[in-house]
Formats: C-alpha cells, sequence, structure tokens
C-alpha cells in the first residue's frame, strides 16, 4: 500500500504542521504548490487548478488526498473582490480534485477535506451545534462553508471521504492567536460581543492528529474539529493572559468599534459556536487538550 500523502494547501499553517506529523509516522508527504521552483523536489508537485494543470506522468497512486485550500478567512477585508477569492479559491480545488480522481490521472483510498463550523452560522447560547443540524446560509460564512461542502461532493463515492469542519485554530505561530499577542504589549487581551460570543477551538496537533485518525481508521462523513470545552470571548481572553509571562487585563472591544474597523468581517469574532466533537469521540479519536488553558500550555511547548 503507498504511504504517500497528497497536501493540497500544504504550505499553510496546518498543512505545515500536518507534514511534519505524517512523516514523522512514515508516511510520505507530498505537496501541491504553485511554486514551480519547489516543484523541482521530489515532495512537492506542482500545479494549478485554476488552469486545470498538475505535473504527473500516468496515474499517481497515494495513500490519501488532504485538501486544505482556502484563502484565510480573516487576513483583509472582505471586500467584493475578496469574497470572491475566498469562496474561489475553495471550490476550484476541490472540483478539480474530483475531476482528477474521476479520471483515475489520481487514484486514492481516502479524501480528507476541510470545511469550517461557521457552516453553524450565529448560535448563541450553550445548545451545541452537531453534525447533523442543518446548516445556516444566512450569515457568509455560513453561504462559504454550504458552498465548499456541496463542491466536495463531487468526489467520487468510490473513495472514502470525511470532513473535517474546523474550529478556531490555536498555534503557538500564526492562527487566531496572531491577533491577541500584539495588544499584550499593550498589556491588554481584546474580548468581543460583551464577551458573550462561544468560540470553539482545537489545537493545531488536535487538529493534525484528528486528520491523521481520518486516514487511519474507517471512519467516513463530516466530523466537528473542536476541542472539549468551548469558552466565550471573555474566558477566551482571560485564559490567554494566564498563559503568558506578562501581566494584562482583558477589555471588552464595543460592537460598533468591531464593525468600523473590520465591517462585515466583524462576524468572524461577533458570531457564537458552542460546538459538540462527541462524534469524532466516538470514532475513539481523544484530544489532547482537554480544556483552554491546557491548550495553550501545550501550543507553548
Amino acid at each position: 500500500m503507498s504511504r504517500k500523502v497528497l497536501l493540497a494547501g500544504g504550505s499553510g499553517l496546518i498543512g505545515k504542521n500536518l507534514y511534519q506529523l505524517l512523516a514523522r509516522f512514515g508516511y510520505e508527504p507530498i505537496v501541491l504548490s504553485r511554486n514551480e521552483k519547489l516543484s523541482e523536489r521530489n515532495d512537492f508537485i506542482y500545479w494549478d487548478p485554476s488552469k486545470n494543470d498538475i505535473k504527473i506522468d500516468g496515474q499517481l497512486n497515494v495513500r490519501a488526498i488532504i485538501n486544505l485550500c482556502g484563502a484565510g478567512i480573516a487576513e483583509k477585508k472582505w471586500t467584493d473582490d475578496r469574497k470572491k477569492e475566498l469562496l474561489d479559491s475553495r471550490l476550484i480545488p476541490a472540483h478539480f480534485i474530483a475531476e482528477l480522481i474521476k479520471t483515475e490521472k489520481i487514484k486514492t483510498d481516502v479524501y480528507l477535506g476541510s470545511s469550517a463550523i461557521g457552516i453553524y452560522g450565529d448560535r448563541p447560547g450553550t445548545n451545541a451545534c452537531k453534525e447533523s443540524d442543518e446548516a445556516n446560509g444566512g450569515t457568509f460564512l455560513g453561504k462559504i462553508c454550504i458552498e465548499w461542502e456541496k463542491a466536495q461532493d463531487n468526489i467520487p463515492d468510490i473513495v472514502r471521504k470525511v470532513i473535517v469542519r474546523t474550529g478556531i485554530v490555536l498555534a503557538e505561530e500564526g492562527g487566531a492567536l496572531d491577533q491577541y499577542r500584539p495588544l499584550l504589549n499593550l498589556r491588554m487581551a481584546p474580548y468581543f460581543g460583551g464577551g458573550k460570543p462561544y468560540m470553539s477551538w482545537i489545537t493545531i496537533d488536535d487538529l493534525s492528529n484528528m486528520f491523521l485518525h481520518g486516514i487511519e481508521s474507517n471512519i467516513s462523513g463530516t466530523y466537528n474539529a473542536v476541542g472539549d470545552l468551548p469558552v466565550n470571548s471573555k474566558e477566551f481572553a482571560k485564559a490567554f493572559i494566564r498563559s503568558q509571562s506578562k501581566w494584562a487585563v482583558s477589555r471588552s472591544v464595543p460592537n460598533f468599534a468591531v464593525k468600523l474597523m473590520l465591517g462585515e468581517m466583524s462576524a468572524v469574532v461577533l458570531e457564537s459556536q458552542f460546538v459538540s466533537n462527541e462524534k469524532i469521540k466516538a470514532t475513539g479519536f481523544d484530544f489532547k487538550a482537554k480544556t483552554i488553558d491546557e491548550a495553550f500550555e501545550q501550543i507553548k511547548k
């Protein structure tokens, strides 16, 4: 059986961490990249989904394809052009991968694709969102996730398919905490929405291990990728402060100020999702970080 694993979107935060994990477990990760210079390495393959172009000879046999493609949701303001980019960067690669499998240019045992908990929309309170819940297309984040998952429905049924709905990713560098660290110099950590929105988080290591679990087990279907105990934004800010060596206080950022600074993108911090991880735990997967404090401690190591 092939030990090769294709990583689409492998140069991002999750992809880099997952590459290292796969290599430690004896797999041969191969990154699909638009950078032609990198494609000269034997662990990279050039592709350009927007042009339906991939540089492989004959049929490529791999153990798994992991699709992490997608421009960063919170990296830039949501102009009309940016919204199109956010959508296209997810849909185009998904459609192309489906075509590569259908035409047998790539043969694989399993496809693991990305989505996000934004598919549940704004869900105030602690009524846990489950994979069986109806998707909410009433917000832009919800619409993106719905279209994202629809595009991945085109993956042929002969391939075992796992869709991972990712929560807020916590990492030592990159991820959600990049928005918090600079404010430590001002001795503060912000919270939003009066501290009420729930944040369903996951460490980068637990997320990578969940993708590995998807390869090595026989699971299929859609799974939430979040830790055991979501926290509201005020609790999150306080836990972040506890994990740092600097003294700081948590401060509320008024909704009007968030909307003024971020525009429609303010939904990223103002929408609430209290998300359940019971389905993936029922398959035997165990999260290393049980609480938000454990999460912050683990990502510092």
